[in-house]
């Protein structure tokens, strides 16, 4: 075994023995398997002593009750007409778009330059529907009215075409999960609806935004005119994502979505996998929130830590390290030898800062588990490492 392989393989070691401070924590895949046969045994047909039990059947192309009981109670918790549970939001994002599009006879949309469908993934906006986007506003910030009104007024690039929909993503998760102010996001929502231009929430993780502004899921939701949500990120279940809307949209997504063969024969294990984690997401969130918060301090008051944004607002942040990054994975690596405590995973360069790196800490579960003076005797460790 090669230095570099050990290494590897030592690193390895301590991420799946540590108590992690971001996500979930080390899990056995096994035990997520395990709990979804436990809840199709308690809630799927089955053999007792007194005989047959019916229950809920597999779906089967989208349809019966398993999936379509799902998607009544996910638009009622966002006070939405209806939804439908697609695999992913690399699907459902663009669909929802193209509707808005096709509807307004306008190829053009806009959104953030670091949308998730500008920067992961690979241009199927434009190359499977053909559509066309400008960036909007600042890559560091979120989006405003100003930015909206500087694209589509008189000297702006789209005032000759206008837009046919604006996609906003709350949190924006390559910003450190910022969010724009609520009396932005009103007036976002106020003009686009005057000047005609659906607005699209990319809420991949909404269910951090409802309680960091002290809103509903509902409340946010009525300022758009399409809604899409992930079920992995957050709630941690198996892939999947649902798209919620009027009827008649949610009607169209469903044939597209049967186009681009995202109607699986069935996608059981993945809907029965967000149904069982979804109520215990929304409860946490609010002190996920406070956690992020916490973490985030515990780091700032070392002057070779900043944080973004400061403070957190929602359960995620960026970090900043000061130093070589070879050097803060070694002083990362002694801190869980010593304490038992994995604080970050990998860490990236920023850009143009040679001597600085980043990494993003969203919080989960197993944060909740870590008490605040041993952690911060962790962060100071790696500091004196």
């Amino acid at each position: 075994m090669t230095e570099t392989d050990a290494l590897t393989a030592e690193r390895a070691r301590l991420r799946l023995t540590c108590r992690h401070l971001a996500g979930a924590g080390p899990v056995h895949p096994a035990e997520h398997f395990e709990a979804i046969a436990g809840w199709l045994r308690e809630h799927g047909p089955h053999h007792t002593d007194a005989g047959f039990v019916p229950g809920l059947e597999p779906d089967n192309y989208g349809t019966g009750a398993l999936v379509e009981d799902f998607e009544a109670e996910v638009a009622a918790l966002f006070g939405l007409p209806a939804a439908r549970f697609m695999p992913s939001g690399c699907m459902a994002q663009p669909i929802a778009l193209r509707i808005w599009s096709d509807r307004a006879g306008n190829s053009v949309t806009a959104f953030h330059p670091t949308s998730h469908l500008e920067l992961h993934e690979e241009g199927g906006y434009r190359e499977l529907h053909g559509l066309h986007a400008h960036l909007l506003g600042e890559a560091h910030r979120p989006t405003t009215p100003a930015d909206l009104l500087s694209l589509i007024e008189p000297g702006g690039a789209a005032h000759a075409t206008g837009i046919a929909s604006l996609l906003i993503e709350l949190p924006a998760r390559e910003i450190g999960g910022q969010l724009p102010t609520w009396d932005d996001l009103t007036a976002l929502s106020r003009l686009c609806r005057a000047r005609g231009i659906r607005l699209h929430l990319d809420g991949a993780r909404v269910w951090q935004a409802a309680p960091a502004y002290g809103r509903s899921l509902a409340e946010i939701a009525a300022l758009f005119d399409s809604v899409y949500v992930s079920f992995y990120k957050d709630v941690g279940a198996l892939a999947g994502a649902m798209l919620l809307g009027p009827k008649d949209f949610i009607d169209e997504a469903a044939v597209w979505q049967r186009r681009q063969g995202g109607t699986l024969h069935s996608a059981m294990a993945n809907i029965v996998s967000a149904r069982m984690r979804l109520s215990a997401c929304l409860e946490r969130m609010p002190r996920l929130i406070e956690r992020a918060r916490k973490v985030a301090a515990l780091f700032a008051v070392h002057p070779r830590a900043h944080v973004l944004p400061d403070p957190p607002h929602t359960s995620m942040f960026h970090l900043h390290l000061d130093g070589e990054r070879e050097g803060l994975l070694a002083a990362r690596d002694r801190v869980a030898r010593e304490t038992g405590i994995w604080l970050f995973p990998n860490l990236k360069p920023v850009p143009g800062e040679p001597a600085r790196s980043s990494v993003e800490l969203s919080m989960g579960p197993a944060s909740l588990e870590l008490d605040d003076d041993e952690l911060a005797g962790a962060i100071a460790l790696l500091f004196r490492a």
